[in-house]
C-alpha cells in the first residue's frame, strides 16, 4: 500500500501497529489519505479491537469523519461500529475469486501483439502512459517530476515481481495493455490489480490474454487461487466467481463539525 502513487507517505508515522513478544497482533492504517481506514486484529487478540478502532478514529478522521469497509457477514465488526456511532452508507466493494484447481490459461493474441514482462528499470514512461490512457484520465499525459517520482515509487515496491506484471506490446514497441498481479509465497493466493487497455486496442481479447497469462505465472510460482476487487463480467468469463462483498461501508461523522 505504501508504494501506491496516491498514498500520502507524509502521514505514514500515524500508522498504528500492536505487538506482543515481537509479533504483530494488530494494525490500523489510512487508505491513501485520511478519511478512510482499515484495521485488523489477529485471532486470540480480539480484546485489542476497541483500542485499535479508537486509535483509527482519533488519528485518521478528516472533516467529514471516517469510513471503514466491512464484510457483510462480519456481524461482530458491524455491531462494534454501531456502538461507536457509525452509520451505513451505500459504498460497495465486491470480491471475486478464481481457484486454479484444473484451471486452463489458454488465450489467443491478435496479430502484431506480443506479451512481455514489465521492464521496471527501462520502461517507466511506457508504464505510466498505458495506465494514464488505459484508465481514460482527462488531459495530456503528465510527465512532471512529482508525477514520475510517484510512478518510480510504485515500481520500487520490494514485493513487486516483474514476472507477474505483464504488458501487451504492439509492433511499434508501445504498451497497449497491462495486468499487474501480486503474490507472496508465504500465502496461497494472488491479487489482480491493475488491469487496463488503451481505448483503441479494446474488444480484441488483449486484456483477457494478459490476465490469463499473469494468472498462469502466479500458478507456476505456487499460487492456488486469485482475487480481484470487481463485479465485472470480464473477470467472470475467466473463471472468477463470487467470494464476498463489503457492502456494509460504515462512516462515522464527527458531530463537533
Amino acid at each position: 500500500m505504501v508504494f501506491h502513487p496516491e498514498f500520502d507517505n507524509s502521514l505514514a508515522d500515524k500508522i498504528g501497529l500492536w505487538f506482543y513478544n515481537n509479533e504483530m497482533v494488530g494494525m490500523t492504517t489510512y487508505d491513501h489519505y485520511f478519511g478512510e481506514a482499515f484495521y485488523a486484529v489477529k485471532k486470540d487478540y480480539e480484546e485489542l479491537e476497541e483500542e485499535i478502532l479508537e486509535y483509527a478514529i482519533t488519528n485518521f478522521s478528516n472533516e467529514n469523519g471516517i469510513g471503514i469497509a466491512v464484510n457483510i457477514t462480519d456481524s461482530h465488526t458491524i455491531d462494534l461500529l454501531h456502538r461507536y456511532e457509525f452509520v451505513k452508507v451505500k459504498n460497495t466493494e465486491n470480491i471475486l475469486e478464481n481457484i486454479f484447481d484444473g484451471s486452463r490459461f489458454d488465450y489467443k493474441l491478435p496479430k502484431g501483439i506480443e506479451v512481455r514482462n514489465l521492464d521496471i528499470k527501462n520502461d517507466l514512461y511506457k508504464h505510466h502512459k498505458v495506465l494514464w490512457y488505459g484508465f481514460e484520465n482527462d488531459g495530456d499525459l503528465p510527465i512532471d517530476e512529482q508525477t514520475m517520482d510517484k510512478q518510480k515509487r510504485m515500481l520500487s515496491a520490494s514485493h513487486l515481481n516483474s514476472y507477474l506484471h505483464v504488458v501487451a506490446v504492439n509492433e511499434d514497441g508501445e504498451y497497449v495493455a497491462y495486468c499487474g498481479c501480486w503474490y507472496n509465497s508465504k500465502t496461497d493466493y494472488a491479487y489482480v490489480e491493475p488491469v487496463c487497455t488503451v481505448p483503441q486496442y479494446r474488444k480484441m481479447g488483449i486484456g483477457k490474454a494478459l490476465v490469463l497469462e499473469a494468472l498462469k505465472r502466479c500458478y507456476s510460482e505456487g499460487a492456488k487461487k486469485a482475487y480481484v476487487i470487481s463485479d465485472d463480467p470480464f473477470y467472470k468469463s475467466m473463471g472468477f466467481v463470487q467470494h464476498s462483498c463489503n457492502r456494509a461501508h460504515y462512516s462515522r461523522y464527527l458531530f463537533s463539525h
